[in-house]
């Protein structure tokens, strides 16, 4: 019913939404029990009672093609992937837009290899699909001109290197309960016992060269999350086959059970709405597995034996100002991680010293 109001393209209806629903916010997957107009919200989800009954619907999920990215790329090579797995990376790419200005079937390849979340990629890929590029139609060569300088620009700016082996797909948790979550045995464990033991993760992903064709991944993968700025940021998982979860698709299943929360492990994640970096790219598994997270606890809200007031909601908007500072953290944090010889291991690149240096 969302997919036909919203006329969504696809001949399937996407498998999670992101939503708002009164009080209500978060992500509702499609689920095999429900029946009709059902939907079942968990208590989580309620951020405050209302009225108001509409179903208001953020975004589907899609699937969007990975990348890498500065933080990303320093992370993993302070984990000991090497370096010149992302030069040879950055030298494919490049070659393939060389390519693509020129070769239909070389302009097919990288489109479907590239797909935004708006899917502009796929539109430009039929009409080349189409015939349009052997004409050398005008407003055609002019829409590949743009792509190319717009993926130019995302290299120079935030090396935005493509992974053709990987995913940027919203995450939804595992309402079956089978999914293996991490489990932290308070000793240490050799990289064999670490590997044995991955949390595990369910990932059904469209082809985009063959529409309507899924393929469940399985093996080490790693997952991460925007932005990534320690070490533990970087989880290494196992993908496996799950029967009862074969009707999500284009989605990140990420486990319910485990003394950690797997989403929270990725740069403080959660599953209401965020986006992750999935690959299963062999070159980008890092020699050391699961570095030793950081701990997100968000810390307790402020209570008031008052009602809350004018100045109080004030008070809260100067001090949230005051502290979006995100964006200098991140380019803090590179600065400090390219000029030392241990990168983000080094201690000045700390997030909470970090944000006194800014300070």
């Amino acid at each position: 019913m969302i997919s036909h109001d919203l006329k969504l393209p696809g001949s399937e209806p996407p498998s999670a939404f992101q939503f708002r629903l009164g009080g209500c916010k978060g992500v509702l997957a499609v689920s095999r029990e429900l029946q009709g107009n059902d939907i079942l919200i968990r208590p989580s989800q309620e951020k405050f009672s209302a009225e108001h009954k509409g179903l208001e619907v953020i975004r589907p999920a899609t699937f969007a093609s990975a990348s890498l990215n500065r933080q990303l790329i320093l992370v993993l090579t302070a984990l000991e992937v090497p370096g010149n797995y992302f030069e040879d990376m950055l030298r494919s790419q490049l070659e393939g837009m060389r390519a693509a200005m020129t070769d239909s079937q070389a302009a097919l390849d990288n489109l479907t290899k590239n797909i935004d979340e708006n899917h502009m990629s796929l539109a430009i890929a039929s009409m080349i699909n189409d015939g349009f590029m052997k004409s050398r139609e005008p407003f055609l060569m002019t829409l590949l001109q743009l792509w190319r300088a717009f993926q130019n620009k995302n290299l120079k700016e935030k090396t935005k290197i493509s992974v053709e082996k990987g995913a940027f797909l919203l995450g939804v948790v595992d309402e079956t309960g089978l999914l293996k979550g991490h489990f932290d045995t308070k000793e240490k464990q050799t990289d064999e016992e670490k590997l044995k033991n991955l949390p595990q993760v369910f990932c059904q992903v469209s082809e985009p060269k063959t529409p309507g064709k899924y393929v469940v991944r399985k093996g080490r993968c790693i997952i991460a999350r925007n932005p990534s700025l320690h070490p533990g940021d970087v989880r290494v998982v196992n993908a496996v086959d799950i029967p009862k979860l074969h009707h999500l698709k284009d989605v990140l299943v990420l486990p319910q059970t485990g003394d950690k929360d797997l989403a929270g492990m990725c740069s403080g994640g959660d599953l209401d709405g965020d986006d992750y970096f999935i690959s299963w790219d062999e070159r980008l598994i890092p020699p050391v597995i699961n570095y030793e997270p950081m701990d997100y606890t968000a810390p307790p809200p402020t209570e008031l034996e008052r009602p809350i007031e004018t100045k109080d909601m004030i008070s809260f908007f100067v001090t949230y100002m005051k502290n979006d500072r995100l964006g200098h953290i991140a380019n803090t944090h590179v600065a400090w991680g390219d000029k030392q010889d241990s990168g983000v291991l080094d201690h000045r690149c700390e997030l909470p010293l970090l944000y006194c240096l800014i300070e």
